[in-house]
């Protein structure tokens, strides 16, 4: 099962990148395009590696793992590249992808424990 090929999550990637890029303006905001593709290949690598987990246990660290790296990133970028419409885009992705391979209910918010954006 390759989650990045799921119409949902590439969908709301693009939407997610190009919502970021949007925003961004040379000199007034804390984060550039590179920051961008760097999130986009956390949640890249993301979708990958729980696209080949085995169990809940070893998916939810995979969960963990992004969250945590998303807030490393987002304080990087003084807490200005993950927005209030990148989370909820941003939380979809890692929870749909949870629930697919069903280590989660659709409405459960399984980063919320380690989320800072």
């Amino acid at each position: 099962m390759n989650l990045r090929e799921n119409a949902e999550i590439k969908k709301t990637s693009i939407s997610l990148k190009e919502g970021m890029l949007e925003y961004f303006e040379p000199g007034e905001t804390e984060y550039n395009e590179a920051d961008v593709e760097n999130c986009m290949t956390l949640i890249n690598t993301f979708l990958d590696e729980i696209s080949i987990s085995e169990n809940k246990k070893e998916g939810m660290k995979i969960v963990k793992k992004i969250v945590l790296d998303l807030n490393d990133l987002n304080e990087k970028c003084a807490d200005e590249l993950i927005e209030t419409d990148q989370r909820e885009q941003i939380a979809d992705i890692i929870i749909l992808a949870g629930h697919l391979k069903n280590y989660n209910t659709r409405n459960e918010d399984i980063t919320e424990d380690w989320r800072e954006w």
